[in-house]
């Protein structure tokens, strides 16, 4: 069976506009769902570069989301660098209808790096430099 980028896009803005008002509530449980099923197989870390490793694999290889992720995490900055997102091709379907975007990746990283490494993260930004499916999504550690 082939996966389907149409399917998904289109269950994906489906979904968040049934939320409605709710959408930014369950979006954010979800990605604290997606974060919680990697915490809690992902054991200890002695550095935030094997905490951006292990959740590095997580989403590339388990969550599958997109094609291509890359974590970046210092003491002060964190940051996922996205190609081949499938979520972002649903959320231009909302955008293109003026309905506010919805995507579990930013809470997920924000969530696991609190549960895994004891950080408080803020969201700095989401960048989308590119095509449809990129973003770099960036977070400062306070």
């Amino acid at each position: 069976m082939t996966t389907s980028l149409n399917f998904f896009k289109q269950y994906h803005s489906a979904v968040i506009k049934a939320l409605g008002e709710d959408a930014k509530k369950v979006n954010a449980k979800v990605g604290s769902i997606f974060a919680d099923k990697w915490a809690d197989s992902a054991g200890n870390f002695n550095s935030n570069t094997e905490f951006a490793q292990s959740f590095e694999n997580y989403l590339k290889n388990q969550l599958e989301f997109a094609k291509d992720v890359k974590i970046n995490c210092d003491d002060r900055n964190y940051s996922l660098d996205i190609k081949g997102c499938a979520i972002c091709h649903g959320n231009e379907i909302l955008r293109k209808e003026g309905i506010p975007t919805a995507c579990p990746i930013v809470q997920a990283a924000k969530y696991a790096a609190v549960k895994k490494i004891g950080r408080n993260v803020v969201t700095k930004g989401v960048e989308k430099p590119g095509i449809v499916g990129e973003c770099t999504i960036k977070f400062e550690f306070e």
